[in-house]
């Protein structure tokens, strides 16, 4: 009775290839057949001026140039929503503008302002506030929220900063309830 051998460096190598057929195949599908129709997709948008997409680990980050916009409530729920049909919601926006070094001084001053109201939920006082200091420094401010973000816009001449604060309600609403109950 003999016994067939089998030979391991063969099948190891038999092995290899296949997976990283496997792999690379997935990886162009993902590239071709995802990211770049998505890419193309989101430059129709006329306030998009570039999109890179970075893929770190299992972190996805799509980074989207805008030129100076209207509404960026309104652009970034638009491009969410592409982003989403598409690769679905674990994936993070961040957005490219044209800040310089006097907004992000702005943006710093009026941040305590913006998570404080947050944290009490005072939402329409933290808008209020926010803007007013804002404009007393000479820019100009728009803030909308919806119920997932705060969305913050200062422009300053040509120079225009965005950030989309995302917040939670229930935060809000245990802070308040956590607040009462330790009285």
């Amino acid at each position: 009775m003999h016994m067939s051998r089998i030979r391991f460096v063969p099948v190891l190598v038999v092995m290899a290839i296949t997976l990283s057929l496997l792999f690379g195949g997935w990886e162009l599908y993902r590239t071709y057949g995802l990211v770049l129709p998505l890419e193309d997709q989101l430059k129709q948008n006329q306030a998009v001026t570039t999109v890179e997409s970075v893929v770190n680990g299992q972190e996805r980050t799509i980074k989207v140039a805008l030129t100076a916009v209207e509404d960026l409530q309104t652009t970034y729920e638009s491009l969410a929503t592409t982003i989403e049909e598409s690769l679905g919601q674990q994936v993070k926006i961040d957005l490219v503008d044209q800040r310089n070094d006097a907004l992000k001084q702005a943006f710093r001053e009026v941040q305590p302002i913006l998570y404080g109201g947050m944290a009490k939920g005072e939402f329409s006082q933290m808008i209020d506030g926010a803007s007013q200091k804002l404009q007393a420094a000479g820019y100009q401010p728009t803030i909308t929220m919806n119920d997932q973000n705060i969305f913050v816009q200062i422009k300053d001449g040509d120079k225009y900063l965005y950030e989309v604060l995302p917040y939670n309600t229930m935060t809000a609403e245990h802070l308040l309830v956590k607040g009462v109950t330790s009285l």
